[in-house]
């Protein structure tokens, strides 16, 4: 049925159910009507996505060539313009399709105008197995009338790209962590010998030092061998912290906080605020390797003398921040014309994959870094675009902890 058929079969339907309406109000509505499905036809028809377009009581008005084409070669006759679009979802519910389930409830709302968007993703069945789909209604105002518009592109390459980009970047964070780990065991192993070995020869040269001038220098010699040690050390525990897989976020974070804080001399604490949820292991990942990064900027960097890190869950966001009373970042670093390390950029990176948010604050004294990331972030519409006000009265308690 074209649309001229259809509008003026709408028209005699209007005619035949509301004789108190004026005969030639309704073929004006009904011009209007069908002037209104011409004009959509025309901007929608080549678009590769397909679309259709719902009246009030959810009948679609018009489809573009793209939805035509699908519900003819797989006969769907109920989904052509003219049929209601609820019905054609309900009736695949009552054969248990859960997103016509779905999609009939938030059509519903969309109507009853508790709803102004709705996007589903889900899996095709049958002849569409194998395939991801996303379907997204908007409630739109056309010439003062309120219509639905129903898009559904098929995303099955771009989830495979996806996933794709996420394998690879999950190989070479791997890879980099195994790297990271054999030079921590060499550094250890061998340059920690090496050290020791001077060390006692420094002691056998201590006790053979002719003059007390020697006896000094042997003195500073010994000092510049411990702080050695102690560095490399640190190196070392930040390239091989405690295990995430087998701790968990919360104890593998609380584990290498503190046991840095040994390990350099710096005052430092790790606290919880809120209720512990479980997330994805990818999230945790990028959460403990952003605390593991922010550490070394720490130890590198910010001749800090104490350190506050936070873990706070707030609904469906988990935020990390961690603070410091060092010399603080630049200001022009700050603004993007200074020099940027590789560790922010590498934190701003990983933060970003799965749709979180990175920010750095300077404080007096000292930096503050804050990584928030939302559970299963799949869109841009679930990325963490804000801090929520309690998250800044956390940053100021920690600065102020550190005063």
């Amino acid at each position: 049925m074209n649309l001229e058929r259809e509008f003026f079969a709408n028209s005699q339907r209007t005619r035949s159910t509301t004789p108190e309406k004026p005969y030639a109000s309704q073929l004006i509505e009904a011009a209007g009507t069908a002037a209104l499905g011409g004009t959509m036809q025309q901007l929608i028809d080549d678009l590769p996505e397909q679309i259709a377009l719902l009246d009030e009581s959810c009948t679609i008005l018009v489809a573009n060539r793209a939805w035509r084409q699908i519900v003819e070669k797989y006969g769907y006759p109920d989904a052509l313009p003219g049929q209601n679009y609820r019905t054609f979802c309900a009736n695949k519910a009552a054969e248990g399709y859960r997103p016509a389930m779905e999609a009939g409830a938030a059509l519903d709302e969309m109507s009853s105008g508790k709803r102004t968007f709705w996007q589903y993703f889900y899996n095709g069945r049958e002849r569409w197995s194998g395939h991801d789909f996303q379907i997204c209604f908007h409630r739109i105002e056309v010439g003062g009338r309120q219509l639905i518009s129903v898009t559904r592109f098929d995303v099955t390459e771009l989830i495979e790209l996806r996933r794709l980009k996420h394998d690879f970047t999950t190989s070479l964070i791997e890879g980099q962590a195994v790297e990271r780990q054999r030079m921590a065991r060499e550094l250890h192993d061998s340059t920690s010998q090496l050290l020791t070995a001077i060390g006692l020869l420094l002691g056998r040269l201590e006790h053979e030092a002719p003059t007390r001038e020697s006896l000094g220098l042997v003195g500073e010699l010994q000092d510049l061998v411990r702080e050695t040690q102690q560095e490399i050390r640190s190196i070392s525990y930040l390239a091989h912290p405690p295990a995430l897989e087998q701790m968990g976020l919360v104890g593998a974070m609380k584990s290498m906080v503190e046991g840095f804080g040994r390990r350099t001399g710096l005052e430092a604490s790790f606290e919880i605020n809120g209720e512990e949820v479980a997330i994805s292991p990818a999230d945790e990942g990028v959460i403990y390797r952003i605390a593991q990064e922010a550490l070394s900027n720490i130890h590198r960097h910010a001749r800090a003398t104490r350190l506050r890190a936070l873990l706070c869950f707030r609904g469906t966001v988990i935020h990390f921040v961690i603070v410091d009373d060092g010399i603080g970042i630049s200001r022009e670093t700050l603004a993007g014309t200074g020099r940027v390390g590789v560790g922010l950029s590498s934190m701003r990176s990983r933060t970003s994959e799965i749709g979180g948010r990175l920010s750095v604050r300077r404080l007096s004294p000292g930096t503050a870094i804050i990584a928030s990331v939302r559970q299963h972030a799949s869109s841009c519409a679930d990325r963490v675009d804000v801090e929520p006000p309690q998250l800044e009265l956390a940053i100021v308690s920690l600065a102020a902890a550190d005063q």
